[in-house]
């Protein structure tokens, strides 16, 4: 009988404890969803980095610069 009732308030603390943990799960990302919304204001009124879309130079058609470099293969060592 007294294993019956240690049991039962053993498994009573324990599902306080993870409704504990649930809780505070949630809270942590509510926060962390908070955060992410304050830094998406932010970067809307003052983007830390310009929109490149139309910037960049993705040209393939350009000579390349230097001298080439010749592969002497994998049998020569120096």
């Amino acid at each position: 009988m007294i294993r019956v009732v240690a049991g039962t308030i053993l498994l009573a603390s324990l599902c306080g404890a993870a409704d504990r943990d649930m809780q505070r799960a949630i809270a942590w990302e509510r926060h962390k969803d908070q955060a992410a919304a304050r830094q998406a204001r932010r970067e809307a009124r003052h983007p830390s980095v310009p929109d490149s879309r139309n910037e960049a130079n993705r040209s393939v058609d350009e000579e390349p610069q230097g001298r080439p470099v010749k592969d002497p293969g994998p049998g020569v060592r120096k």
